[in-house]
């Protein structure tokens, strides 16, 4: 998709978002009014602007942007740089993987001693399950085999609390980081306001949709000053009293919630007790933020999980409307399964309010099972992050429109200048912009809404909304 010149538009994004208006440029001084640029003059009569997506399936090109975007916000927190000093370096930090429960057995891939190690028995057990399914599997998968993720025996696999799980995982977060500043102040004989005044714990955090179907995080913990990253760490800090305190409340924190496969609404009252906890395998490390192909590492691999599909090549990418729709897709019967949960708990009343009461939030206009039912009930942010961990992906946006403005201005020979005449950015002169959403996709004119080529370039029988489901 380009201009007959073969310029890309919008970045060679697959599904722009189609816009018309104008920008109009205000002196100051004078009040008067000048029009710096329409959306009649563009090609197709309208502003074509990137779709944003962060999920390769969607939109790859923007998918790149995103990726890139999220290796710098990421590394700048651990090497410096965007605005974070570089003595940053210096700060103790640790990489945190917190992990989901079991819900039943799953087939799985393990190889002993690593990676490089023989592959070993998916679940090398004997007997039969109350449904009369074999209990274990004693295959050795392949990487590419489609039932890795998938449970043992549907029937025994508890469905209603791993999505319920997912549903949770923002406040469990939370209620985690709240508790480890609680323990690192009291390990550190400090109030919490005390262990204010001294340091500040300072996080981002990338969720990871596993192929059982749950989330999984994986969080960069760094120790500042008081001030920020520009501040030194108190010395306390360098030793293992941070991690220890993290692994305390990572094993004992929990949030109450209505429990869909026991019949009970009480949370904490129900048979077993249950809970959303953490699951048992966690791993905390510290990072070695001397070594920059160890932070370059960790960079790449928490931009990798962000551009992602939920599942299903893709067929998720979008909110699912209507159970119909959802009969239409191609999903595996793990993930049909689901977010048929989904469905069928957020048509619940009793339990959706329940829900909701967990979360410490109102309920909305569409209960949040059925909201996020793509994403197996997951409604939180993939990427998050402190304030003064890093910069912002505002910043990074800001930083490249003005680089890309001011190369294509040196490029044509000239300087870059508002409707007055005056540099860019010039403080004399007030930007006002007034623009309409138009529609979505290419449109150069003559094509209609959807050119051809972007037709076919649909992922083939998604019946979902237009728009993107990100957050």
């Amino acid at each position: 998709m380009s201009l007959p010149e073969n310029r890309p538009v919008a970045g060679g994004c697959s599904r722009p978002i189609r816009l018309s208006g104008h920008v109009d440029h205000v002196d100051v001084g004078t009040g008067e009014i000048r029009r710096a640029l329409s959306g009649k003059d563009l090609p197709g009569g309208v502003l074509h602007v990137r779709c944003g997506n962060r999920r390769e399936s969607a939109c790859p090109a923007c998918s790149a942007v995103y990726k890139r975007d999220a290796r710098r916000l990421v590394l700048a927190g651990l090497a410096g740089g965007k605005g974070v000093p570089e003595t940053v370096t210096t700060h103790p930090a640790w990489f945190v993987t917190l992990t989901a429960p079991t819900f039943g057995p799953v087939h799985s891939r393990r190889q002993q001693g690593g990676k490089g190690g023989p592959v070993r028995a998916c679940h090398p057990r004997r007997g039969l399950c109350p449904h009369g399914r074999p209990a274990g599997c004693h295959e050795r998968h392949r990487e590419d085999d489609s039932r890795l993720g998938s449970p043992i025996c549907p029937d025994c696999y508890q469905y209603g609390r791993a999505v319920t799980w997912n549903a949770l995982v923002p406040r469990l977060w939370k209620t985690t980081r709240d508790a480890t500043e609680s323990a690192v102040a009291a390990a550190a004989g400090l109030t919490v306001a005390g262990l204010r005044r001294s340091a500040r714990l300072s996080f981002v955090k990338v969720a990871e949709m596993q192929a059982r179907g749950v989330v999984h995080l994986h969080v960069v913990v760094r120790v500042d000053g008081p001030d920020g990253p520009g501040s030194s760490p108190p010395g306390w800090a360098d030793g293992d009293l941070v991690a220890d305190a993290l692994r305390d409340v990572v094993g004992s924190v929990a949030v109450a919630a209505p429990d869909p496969d026991m019949g009970t609404l009480d949370g904490t009252a129900s048979a077993d007790g249950w809970a959303v906890r953490w699951g048992v395998q966690v791993d905390i490390r510290r990072i070695a933020l001397d070594g920059p192909t160890d932070v370059g590492r960790i960079s790449n691999y928490l931009a990798k999980y962000l551009t992602k599909s939920a599942a299903a090549g893709g067929a998720l990418d979008h909110p699912v409307r209507s159970l119909a729709a959802l009969g239409r897709l191609i999903l595996a019967p793990h993930v049909r399964r689901l977010v048929e949960t989904c469905w069928r708990l957020g048509h619940d009343p009793v339990f959706t309010a329940a829900l909701d009461a967990a979360l410490g939030r109102d309920s909305g206009d569409i209960p949040r099972l059925l909201r996020w039912a793509h994403q197996m009930g997951f409604g939180g942010h993939w990427l998050t992050k402190s304030r003064t961990y890093s910069t912002t992906f505002t910043a990074l946006r800001t930083v490249r429109r003005v680089w890309s403005r001011t190369i294509g201005a040196a490029m044509a020979g000239r300087v870059p200048v508002d409707a007055f005449g005056r540099a860019e950015g010039d403080e004399n002169t007030i930007v006002l912009g007034a623009w309409t959403y138009t529609g979505r996709g290419l449109d150069l004119g003559g094509h209609g809404a959807d050119p051809p080529e972007l037709r076919s370039s649909r992922t083939a029988g998604s019946p979902v909304g237009n728009g993107p489901a990100e957050r």
